[in-house]
């Protein structure tokens, strides 16, 4: 999730011997959310939801100078986990020279995870509760891979390859599962590819890319994969930024006997304005269709965001049309945040 604030981050830098270099650095941010929702369906009344909810990150980047030029980092995130206790978020381990970056691990290389529009605060896909659909490709960035990312003409081109497509953190320390094919899709997911490329253009005022990916199912009883391919631009006016992406994706586990095409099509629009060197705001739009559903399912995005020099503030209200595909099932959001990196 995109930060509102720049870590300024505590450093810790070590001189080895000679021209070698290490250097760790401690930051993280504390981010706390008021929401309100309001759903409701073509059946039953509008029914009213608030919470407050906060959420702690503290990260570590280790990096170090190698030889022939080379330099290595080790980075990780610790993260509060759903029962509220501390985890490990993310990890990941990498060497690379003026070109050409190895990885493994979780996240790091971003891979086809590319926001496909400019926003303030949260893409509508992020915020709590809002539809079923994204903007953005669900990157195996989030699970054990090994990746690639190497500077090409214009931009990178990014490749990522699991074992298991969905073996996140939680995995542990080498605990391989053998990928039984199970009528029930019990068992771990098989392999997962992804590629992107990422370029930029007109002295960095032109952005886009186009990523894909392909996710093999296990279960016997699907004759399909997830797959998925998104394509994005964006052109920086100077204040104003504007962007539009569109995003197909198919989900896996199909029944062998389903009739219909499961893919989901997602464009999506977005506008932001810098009023003044700390006031920006901005609109969202997506559109999202498919085969399966009776109607299509519709987001708009109104955003503002502060920065109030050490802390950031936002708020969000956006409004979904036809939450997955269902005629009349809408829903009003309304979130405020604070977030303060460190």
């Amino acid at each position: 999730m995109k930060k509102l604030l720049a870590s300024t981050a505590l450093v810790g830098a070590l001189v080895v011997s000679g021209s070698s270099f290490a250097e760790t650095k401690f930051g993280g941010n504390v981010e706390n959310t008021w929401t309100s929702k309001q759903t409701q369906t073509s059946s039953v009344a509008a029914d009213s939801y608030d919470a407050i909810g906060t959420d702690i990150e503290i990260t570590v980047d280790h990096t170090v100078d190698l030889s022939n030029g080379w330099k290595g980092k080790v980075a990780m995130a610790i993260d509060e986990s759903g029962a509220g206790d501390l985890s490990i978020a993310r990890s990941y381990a990498q060497v690379s020279n003026d070109g050409l970056t190895l990885q493994i691990g979780t996240e790091g290389i971003q891979g086809a995870e590319i926001y496909p529009i400019p926003t303030v605060a949260d893409i509508s896909s992020d915020l709590p509760g809002l539809g079923t659909t994204g903007e953005y490709i669900s990157s195996l960035n989030n699970t054990h891979t090994i990746a690639a990312s190497m500077k090409v003409p214009f931009g990178t081109f990014e490749a990522l390859y699991a074992p298991q497509s969905n073996a996140g953190k939680n995995a542990g320390d080498s605990d391989a599962a053998e990928p039984t094919d199970t009528a029930a899709g019990n068992g771990p997911a098989g392999t997962g590819y992804e590629l992107a490329y990422k370029f930029s253009a007109m002295d960095g005022a032109l952005t886009g890319g186009i990523g894909a990916n392909k996710k093999k199912s296990m279960n016997q009883a699907n004759h399909d994969d997830a797959s998925a391919q998104s394509i994005s631009l964006q052109y920086n006016l100077g204040s104003v930024k504007v962007g539009a992406g569109r995003l197909l994706d198919t989900a896996g586990g199909n029944g062998a006997t389903s009739p219909t095409d499961r893919e989901k099509t997602i464009d999506s629009f977005g506008v932001t304005l810098a009023a003044s060197d700390d006031l920006s705001v901005g609109v969202q739009y997506k559109k999202a269709s498919s085969d399966e559903w009776s109607s299509d399912e519709k987001t708009t995005v109104v955003q503002a965001a502060y920065n109030f020099g050490g802390i950031g503030f936002s708020l969000s209200i956006a409004q979904l049309d036809n939450d997955n595909g269902t005629a009349g099932s809408d829903n009003e959001l309304v979130v405020f945040r604070t977030k303060t990196s460190f």
